[in-house]
């Protein structure tokens, strides 16, 4: 598009600083909302596992439906104004980020595969069974064998040096 006259060209240096607050706005927004502060409350005890609070959201998001856990993550990963033409994958934008390496995937994929069924399941299993006892059993045992399972990956994975 060509100026006007008394329109200035917006120098790249300033478009990629517009850029950066634009998303340090948006993570501050985020780290403000209900799903960030539930995120940031359970990072003292899911940093074991190498989770941070945007892996935290996901993974309670997921609660309601697994396959809302990528998304989510996407989400969180990818805030401030996007760009078409130069938006990051999600892989891209973990394989940038300081918390992430794949230690830090295998344990959370671990725990995706374990942690407490999603919410119509649980459902399902208190009507099946005619009690919530064995509904709140199947989060509480599976989610404590996933965490588990994921701390283990993740404290061996730094014990052998290969996670910071």
């Amino acid at each position: 598009e060509k100026e006007r006259p008394g329109q200035v060209a917006e120098p790249p240096e300033l478009a990629a600083r517009l850029q950066v607050i634009d998303n340090m706005e948006a993570q501050a927004a985020l780290r403000n909302s209900l799903a960030g502060r539930m995120g940031i409350a359970l990072e003292p005890l899911s940093r074991f596992a190498g989770f941070d609070w945007r892996t935290n959201i996901a993974l309670v998001g997921g609660f309601a439906a697994k396959e809302v856990i990528v998304s989510t993550l996407g989400t969180s990963y990818s805030l401030g104004s996007v760009d078409v033409e130069h938006t990051a994958s999600l892989q891209d934008r973990l394989a940038r980020d300081k918390h992430w390496n794949p230690i830090v995937a295998l344990a959370a994929l671990a725990f995706i595969m374990f942690y407490a069924p999603c919410f119509v399941t649980v459902v399902c299993i208190a009507r099946e069974s005619g009690s919530w006892k064995w509904a709140i059993f199947s989060m509480v045992f599976n989610t404590f064998l996933a965490y588990s399972l994921a701390v283990a990956i993740y404290q061996t994975g730094r014990a052998l040096g290969l996670a910071p």
